[in-house]
């Protein structure tokens, strides 16, 4: 009896000793692998395969194009990325760059050529920050300056107010007249005499 019973346990060890040396030694599957290449099994788990990844990029762009709800932050990460992803990524990168140093140069040139304060005025300085590279662009500029620039976003403003369908459809700007000074021209226009047919 004792015998059958040390046995039984032996036998019960011998089973439970292999189940974990299987589990601990046990050959990575990966099913995308297996199942695009006709083999019984791969070699790699399925988070390594380039193909079984790159399709789940794919599914992602396709939920964010339809606009279903997708994991945040990206599951996938870097991990090949898809072609495609990596051309776009490039040349946003390449435009963001050219768009901060064109921005920057555009400040710069209307405080060199056009001031406004006094002579002595403590400038402003604006940063323009590329966050692709990181490059800072310090851009001195003099406070009436930056008071033009503030009138022209609020012009840009009000024209893309105008061209609503309720809108004036006038320039925010020159305020309709077609006139460089904005008021001013707009002004000057209200105090010429009215063409009464006369003038050629």
């Amino acid at each position: 009896m004792m015998l059958a019973i040390g046995a039984l346990l032996g036998c019960a060890a011998t089973l439970l000793t292999l189940a974990i040396r299987r589990s601990l030694t046990r050959t990575p599957h990966c099913g995308w692998c297996a199942t695009a290449s006709n083999w019984p099994t791969s070699q790699h788990d399925a988070l390594l395969s380039r193909g079984y990844v790159q399709d789940r990029h794919r599914e992602r762009l396709r939920d964010i194009r339809h606009g279903r709800p997708v994991e945040e932050p990206d599951p996938w990460g870097e991990a090949y990325l898809l072609d495609e992803v990596i051309v776009r990524s490039r040349r946003m990168s390449t435009e963001t760059t050219a768009a901060a140093a064109d921005f920057a140069q555009a400040l710069a040139e209307l405080a060199d050529g056009y001031p406004t304060d006094p002579e002595g005025t403590v400038p402003v300085i604006v940063t323009v920050a590329d966050p692709t590279t990181g490059e800072q662009h310090p851009v001195p500029i003099e406070p009436g300056q930056l008071d033009w620039v503030t009138a022209l976003v609020r012009g840009e403003l009000d024209t893309f107010r105008a061209a609503h369908s309720d809108g004036t459809g006038y320039c925010g700007h020159c305020r309709g007249t077609g006139l460089a000074g904005g008021t001013g021209g707009a002004a000057l226009l209200a105090e010429l005499p009215a063409d009464d047919g006369s003038r050629p």
